[in-house]
C-alpha cells in the first residue's frame, strides 16, 4: 500500500512539474498551432474558405464578417499545397512559417509556372485557451 502511494506520489509530481515549465508547455504550444495552421492550410488549398474562416483569431472574427473575410482571401485555386515548416511561441502568441506552393497559369505560357513562396503568420491564443490566425492587415 505505501509503494502504491509513493509511486502515486511521483507521477503527480513528475506531471506538475511538466505542466509548469515553460519549455514543455511551449512545445505544446507549438505543437497545436502547427497542427491547426496546417488544418488551415488544407482548407484554404480545397478552396474551403468557409471552414477556414472558423481558424482565425475570436477578436479577428468578432469584427470581420465571413462575408468581408471571404474578398481579402487571395489564392484560392493557384495554392496547390502548404506544409507548416516551423513554429516558434512565446507565452500567447506564435509565428509559424508556412511553404506554399502555387500554379500560375496564363494563356500566353505553354504549360503552368510553379513557384513557392514561405509566409510567417501569427496565431494568438484566446482567453479560452483557443489558438486563431490573426491575419496581418494591410
Amino acid at each position: 500500500m505505501i509503494v502504491r502511494k509513493s509511486v502515486l506520489l511521483v507521477l503527480v509530481m513528475l506531471l506538475s512539474a511538466c505542466a509548469t515549465n515553460p519549455e514543455i508547455q511551449a512545445q505544446k504550444d507549438e505543437e497545436i498551432v502547427a497542427t491547426r495552421a496546417q488544418e488551415r492550410w488544407n482548407l484554404l488549398v480545397d478552396g474551403r474558405v468557409e471552414s477556414a474562416y472558423d481558424y482565425l483569431s475570436a477578436g479577428y472574427r468578432l469584427v470581420t464578417p465571413y462575408s468581408h473575410y471571404m474578398k481579402t482571401v487571395k489564392g484560392v485555386g493557384l495554392w496547390k499545397s502548404a506544409e507548416v515548416q516551423k513554429v516558434n511561441c512565446k507565452e500567447d502568441v506564435c509565428k509559424a512559417d508556412i511553404k506554399i506552393q502555387m500554379e500560375i497559369r496564363h494563356p500566353m505560357m505553354r504549360s503552368p509556372a510553379r513557384t513557392e513562396s514561405v509566409v510567417i503568420e501569427q496565431w494568438l491564443r484566446d482567453k479560452d485557451g483557443v489558438w486563431g490566425f490573426l491575419p496581418t492587415v494591410k
